[in-house]
C-alpha cells in the first residue's frame, strides 16, 4: 500500500543511451515500467527486468534516486503515460542494445494475404524448443530476430522445415 518506492543507488536514475557508447547521454525523467522492462532487457543495467514485477502489479511508482546526489530527481517510473505523475515531450524514451542476435528473413510475394503464414513458421521454431526475440514484418517478408546460441546444432534443420512448410521466394 506504499505511495511511492525509492531505490537508491550510485546513479542519478536511468540514461537514455549507454555512456560506454554516447557521451554524456540525457536522463530518463519519466518511464514506464513497460518501457523500462525493454530497456532492462536490452542492456540498460539500472534494474534488472524481472525486479520490477511486485510493485508494477501492486502500481506503485518507482523513483531511482543517487545518494551521492540526493537533490537530483532521478528517474519515476510508472505504470503508464497517464499516470498523472508521468510529465514528458520526449519522443524516444532510450536506446538500449544487444549482441548475440541473428535474423531468418522470409521473402515470399503476398504472403500477407496467407492465413497462418506466420503460425505455420513459428511452430517450426516451437518443435525445436526456439524463441523467438521480436518479428517484424511486412506485406512480402517476415523477419524472425533469434538468439544465435539458441540455433546451435539446429539452424539447418530449421531452415528446411521453413522452407518446407510456407515455400518462401
Amino acid at each position: 500500500n506504499a505511495d511511492l518506492y525509492e531505490n537508491w543507488t550510485d546513479v542519478s536514475g536511468c540514461l537514455m543511451a549507454d555512456p560506454r557508447i554516447v557521451r554524456n547521454p540525457e536522463p530518463i525523467r519519466y518511464v514506464t515500467y513497460r518501457e523500462l522492462r525493454e530497456l532492462s532487457y536490452m542492456g540498460a543495467s539500472v534494474l534488472h527486468e524481472d525486479a520490477i514485477f511486485p510493485v508494477r502489479y501492486a502500481g506503485i511508482p518507482i523513483n531511482i534516486r543517487n545518494t551521492n546526489q540526493p537533490d537530483a530527481p532521478g528517474t519515476m517510473i510508472v505504470p503508464d503515460s497517464k499516470h498523472p505523475s508521468y510529465e514528458t515531450k520526449e519522443i524516444v524514451t532510450g536506446i538500449a542494445g544487444k549482441k548475440g542476435f541473428c535474423t531468418i528473413t522470409l521473402e515470399k510475394d503476398r504472403m500477407n494475404d496467407e492465413v497462418g503464414f506466420g503460425r505455420r513458421v513459428l511452430e517450426v521454431f516451437e518443435k525445436h524448443n526456439v524463441c523467438f526475440e521480436h518479428l517484424p514484418s511486412g506485406i512480402d517478408t517476415m523477419c524472425v530476430i533469434l538468439n544465435k546460441r539458441d540455433l546451435e546444432g539446429v539452424q539447418d534443420m530449421i531452415v528446411n522445415e521453413i522452407c518446407q512448410t510456407v515455400e518462401p521466394d
